[in-house]
């Protein structure tokens, strides 16, 4: 029996074996192993996923995919890649770039595996652009009876597998629409909030990607504009400043020092988050602006371990929602030590997507655990919790959320249609696990 531990070590699991398998006929010849002696058999990919959706269990086993990891096929004609699932989205960036290729959009973490990105509703930020699975052509899948499908974008059956939270047995190969390779030209400006929501359907509509952010406890925001650009390339030594000394050095490391003195006196956080917002967001009045290949500005460098909550629900519904935030962590008293991220998703429909049915916006906070120092931190996710279901929100569902499987009924038409699928495709229950348990009820 081994220990499986998430990135940032919030789930942990002790299946009785953990297999990398290098073909597609091993993966078969497994899955029907594990069909025959009802073994429980669970995929798991980059482990960034905040909860347990990746653990097999003590019976069980899990399979890494990150020896099957290799490009199968790149049309320049129709701009598209079909890749093994195992393949870790650096990777895939690398190779689509020396083919003079780009991902449509990303989000701030690129270091996830494609499979688990996919399945879990991964996505950026921009309103004409769905989450990472929209992208998807066609799914190769090996399902619980052992037998090879291939689920096409076209097919009335990809609504369902699209996010299927590996609840529909193993993904093998994924196709994926790119474009050809394009720069950002990324603009960050602060702007107070009551002007943010001023002008926020010209922000949407107006820009390829925006998100904004905010630094609790104090009154400072942050628009962040990325726009396509033929714009000469900004210079390497901005880069490294931008991504090395400032996104590594000082909001990673020089922040986790002062985190781990606050870990001791919570109330030294507003202090920090001042002093950080001063170091990190241009100054009033002033706009920063830089022009990268879109994998470099859609990435943020993440070192602090932490844990995280993040809803998705009506785009209408934006600045009520984010209004009750401010109050609540007022009210309440509690100390936030990162900024508090809003990004925007176009709508689809898949079944068990966050964006089903609705354009949405998507609120994200954490909590950081400098030097494993770990702070209390479940009221806050609790009051978090609340004021989303209030709302109807629908959580990521690779990251943390404390609700019923009566909200969930609610939130998703489909709901009780998706497991019901899931019965019929895997009656064993071999790729179910204690976290779709918990969804289930």
């Amino acid at each position: 029996m081994k220990d499986l531990k998430n990135w940032a070590r919030t789930a942990l699991c002790h299946p009785k074996e953990i297999l990398y398998p290098t073909s597609q006929e091993e993966i078969v010849t497994l899955v029907k192993s594990c069909k025959q002696s009802n073994t429980p058999l669970k995929v798991v990919g980059a482990k960034h996923s905040y909860n347990d959706i990746f653990c097999a269990g003590k019976d069980g086993i899990n399979i890494s995919l990150k020896a099957f990891n290799n490009i199968v096929n790149i049309d320049h004609q129709k701009h598209t890649v079909k890749v093994q699932a195992g393949i870790r989205i650096p990777h895939l960036i690398k190779i689509l770039k020396a083919n003079k290729l780009s991902l449509k959009n990303l989000g701030t973490n690129v270091f996830d595996s494609l499979a688990g990105a996919c399945s879990t509703g991964y996505h950026g930020s921009g309103i004409a652009h769905g989450i990472f699975a929209s992208d998807v052509l066609a799914f190769e899948v090996v399902s619980p009876q052992g037998e090879v499908k291939i689920i096409k974008n076209s097919d009335e059956a990809f609504n369902i597998y699209a996010v299927g939270l590996g609840m529909l047995g193993v993904i093998t190969h994924i196709t994926l629409q790119c474009e050809p390779f394009y720069k950002l030209e990324v603009i960050e400006k602060r702007m107070p909030f009551e002007e943010i929501e001023a002008n926020f359907k010209t922000l949407l509509k107006e820009n390829d990607h925006f998100k904004f952010i905010w630094i609790p406890h104090t009154e400072d925001f942050m628009v962040w504009l990325g726009n396509r650009s033929d714009k000469e390339e900004s210079s390497s030594f901005k880069k490294w400043m931008t991504y090395g000394w400032t996104g590594v050095v000082v909001n990673n490391f020089f922040h986790e020092l002062l985190l781990f003195v606050a870990s001791f006196k919570r109330d030294l956080v507003p202090s920090i988050n001042r002093l950080m917002s001063k170091i990190l967001l241009p100054k009033e009045g002033e706009v920063a602006q830089s022009v990268y290949p879109s994998h470099w500005a859609f990435f943020l460098p993440h070192v602090l371990k932490q844990d995280v909550v993040e809803y998705a629900f009506k785009i209408e519904e934006t600045f009520d929602v984010f209004g009750e935030l401010i109050e609540m962590i007022k009210e309440r008293g509690i100390y936030v030590d990162t900024p508090i991220e809003v990004r925007f998703v176009k709508k689809d429909d898949y079944w068990l997507s966050p964006t089903q049915g609705e354009d949405v916006c998507f609120i994200g906070t954490k909590i950081h655990f400098p030097l494993r120092r770990q702070p209390e931190y479940t009221r806050y996710f609790t009051e978090v919790d609340k004021i989303l279901l209030a709302h109807s929100g629908r959580p990521h569902w690779g990251k943390q959320f404390r609700i019923t499987t009566e909200d969930f009924k609610k939130n998703y038409k489909k709901w009780d249609d998706f497991w019901e699928f899931v019965d019929k495709e895997d009656p064993k229950g071999i790729f179910q696990n204690a976290f779709s348990k918990r969804l289930r009820g």
